[in-house]
This record gives structure tokens, C-alpha cells and sequence, in this order.
């Protein structure tokens, strides 16, 4: 469902400019970040010791380590006791979701904001006493809420994690609901699921459903501090922490491929999110020439499509900019190179057309 309110011919001028100093600031931090995470993997690729888990602790006190192979989970089995749900793992999760009504706006170029309402299973209450229009009520308290508990002790070889190490270990395999001993008085368990809903496949309002996660790992790796006979954080020469948790046995090169990775995947992700940022909050700020010009017939809409146009180039010059620039402050040694490099190109390039000038083209002629 969907109700519109009218705004202001100039609304989106200020939400424009806010977004065009919110995507260049998200550049400008985002290029320092990756050098950061740059010199941190790279000074990780010097420093780690590569260690087995049967190794002494006390002769890798202080240094950085990378270590993997199959842990062992000490506690008894992690309980949650009001439900009854019992597992054997190194972490366990309760998800509460109700079924709930979720508003949604937008704002078009007229300065119209459009608000929808949909309704949705969510992880937590959404307070519908700030809902631009009544009458999309949501419960206001829950009987249940989702929570996780850890083990108090997993062990690798001679090492035993962290606590902060024990809560990276994902929740990623689903328990059966019939996984639950104690079941509440109007609930029923129907497959994953533990709830009170009449129907999962046509909920109402305030319905909930619980679900349960755990840790199902064999194996784990890690590259961190070592400190006695557990692990730290690492914290590189530029500040950045490191405590690096996976599944699987892994070498340190396998894991720092995998930050690697995980960096540029980052980097390229708030790339485009600060483009798209100032991408549309150019738009946003020059909606109301747009919306007059739109008027015009057939023209309007040639108009607009070259303005948008415009907008995109000036959108991707500005932001390439801004990494260009970012570059120079934070690895200046590494861009004047780079800029020297091709201004020996272009000199090259221009000194060869000076020796071997295009040949202009001959006139045909005729006897």
C-alpha cells in the first residue's frame, strides 16, 4: 500500500548536497583505508610465524602467528534453557523474528515523498509510533528475544581461543525446531520453525516464529598475537587490528589471500557506493530546473536525458578525482611514480610522431 505527501519544489536541493559531501568523504576515507589495509597484509606477509597447534605457546609469546587444524569444544553442551534446545557446538543463536508492518519512503523530483507499507517477518520490533500514517500498528513488546550463547573454552592443540575469537565462529546450520524439549502454550514446532502463528504460509500481524543456528566447524584457523596460551589482537604499523578467524586449515598464505580479497571486494564496494552518492545527489540538487523543463513537451525529455548524461560524467570525473587525489596523500611516493611513468610515455609517444610524421594524403590526378 502506498500514500504520497506533497513537498516542497526545493526539497531534494538539501538531501542533494548532504549526499554529494556524504559520497566524497566516503572516498576520500575509503582510499586511506585500503592503503592501510594494503600495508597491513603486506607487513602480515613479513612478519607471521607459520606454527602448529602442538606447539609450545610459551616460544611464540608476543609474536604473530598463523595456526590451523581441528578444535576441540570443552564445555558441556550449550543450552537455552527456556526453550529446552540442547547442541554440542562453539556457538549457538536464537533468532525471535515477528511478523510485522515496515514503512518504506521516497522522494521524487517533484519533492513528493511516497510512503509504502509492506508486511514482513523481522528480527526484532519495529516501532510503528514514528510511521508517517496510523493505522500500520506493530506490537510494542515480545515475550521472547533473540540472543547467542559461546562455549567458555575451545582448544587447538596446546592453544585454547579467545572469547573474541569463539564469537567470530559463525552460526551458519539450521536446528530443527523439533530440536526444542520445552515447547510454550500455543506454540507448535513446523520444521525450522518454533511459533505461534495459525498458518506460516498467511501470518498476521504479531505472529512469531524462533529459529536456532549453531557452529558446525570441524576445523579452524587463525592468525593473531599470541599471548600465554590463547591469542590477542595484532595491531599493524598503521593502527589496523588483526584477528583473523576462519573454518578450515589454512596456511598463512591462504589466509592472507583471503584478506586480500576480502579488502578489494571492500575497496570497490564503497567505490561505487560514494559514486552513486554524489551520482544522485547531483540529480537531487538540480530536480527543480528538471522539473521545469520537463514541461516542455518531447524536448523535456531529451533535455533530461542530457542532463543526466552530464550529471554521470561529471559524477565519475569528480570521483576519480577524489581517488587520484587521496592517492597523492596517502601514498605520494607510489603516484608521483606512476605520473612520471606517463609523462615518459607521452613524451615517447610524442617524439616518435615527430620522427615519423604521418604522411599527408596524396591528390589523385589525372592525365
Amino acid at each position: 500500500m502506498q500514500e504520497k505527501k506533497k513537498g516542497g519544489l526545493f526539497a531534494g536541493v538539501l538531501i542533494g548536497l548532504i549526499m554529494v559531501i556524504g559520497g566524497t568523504v566516503l572516498l576520500w576515507w575509503n582510499e586511506g583505508n585500503n592503503v592501510r589495509n594494503i600495508k597491513t597484509t603486506d607487513e602480515i606477509e613479513k612478519t607471521v610465524v607459520e606454527i602448529s597447534p602442538e606447539d609450545n605457546p610459551a616460544d611464540f609469546a608476543g609474536k604473530l602467528v598463523a595456526v590451523g587444524g581441528k578444535f576441540v569444544v570443552e564445555d558441556v553442551s550449550l543450552s537455552d534453557t527456556t526453550f529446552g534446545v540442547e547442541k554440542h557446538t562453539a556457538a549457538l543463536t536464537r533468532v525471535v523474528e515477528i511478523y510485522q508492518w515496515e514503512e518504506d519512503s521516497s522522494t521524487d523530483d517533484d519533492g513528493d515523498t511516497t510512503y509504502s507499507y509492506d508486511k514482513v517477518w523481522h528480527e526484532g520490533l519495529i516501532d510503528s509510533s514514528n510511521f508517517y500514517y496510523s493505522g500500520h500498528d506493530n506490537p510494542t513488546s515480545v515475550a521472547y528475544e533473540s540472543g547467542s550463547l559461546y562455549a567458555q573454552d575451545v582448544i587447538l592443540g596446546n592453544f585454547h581461543l579467545s572469547s573474541s575469537q569463539i564469537q567470530k565462529m559463525d552460526t551458519d546450520a539450521a536446528l530443527d525446531a523439533s530440536a526444542a524439549k520445552s515447547v510454550p502454550e500455543g506454540y507448535t514446532a513446523e520444521g525450522r520453525y518454533l511459533t505461534n502463528s495459525e498458518d506460516l504460509e498467511k501470518p498476521k500481524i504479531g505472529d512469531i516464529r524462533i529459529s536456532w543456528k549453531y557452529n558446525n566447524w570441524k576445523e579452524v584457523s587463525l592468525i593473531a598475537q599470541a599471548e600465554g596460551t590463547t591469542f590477542v589482537s595484532w595491531v599493524s604499523a598503521v593502527g589496523k587490528k588483526v584477528n583473523w578467524v576462519t573454518e578450515g586449515t589454512k596456511t598463512s598464505a591462504e589466509m592472507i589471500e583471503d584478506m586480500r580479497t576480502q579488502d578489494k571486494i571492500l575497496k570497490w564496494l564503497l567505490r561505487l557506493a560514494g559514486f552513486v552518492l554524489i551520482f544522485i545527489g547531483y540529480m537531487s540538487f538540480i530536480s527543480p530546473l528538471t522539473k521545469l523543463i520537463g514541461y516542455i513537451p518531447l524536448l523535456g525529455n531529451v533535455v533530461n536525458f542530457t542532463f543526466s548524461l552530464i550529471i554521470f560524467l561529471l559524477s565519475l570525473i569528480q570521483s576519480l578525482l577524489i581517488i587520484i587525489i587521496a592517492w597523492f596523500r596517502y601514498r605520494p611516493l607510489l603516484s608521483l611514480c606512476l605520473l612520471a611513468v606517463a609523462a615518459v610515455v607521452g613524451v615517447v609517444i610524442f617524439l616518435l610522431k615527430k620522427k615519423h610524421p604521418t604522411a599527408p594524403p596524396q591528390t589523385a590526378q589525372t592525365v
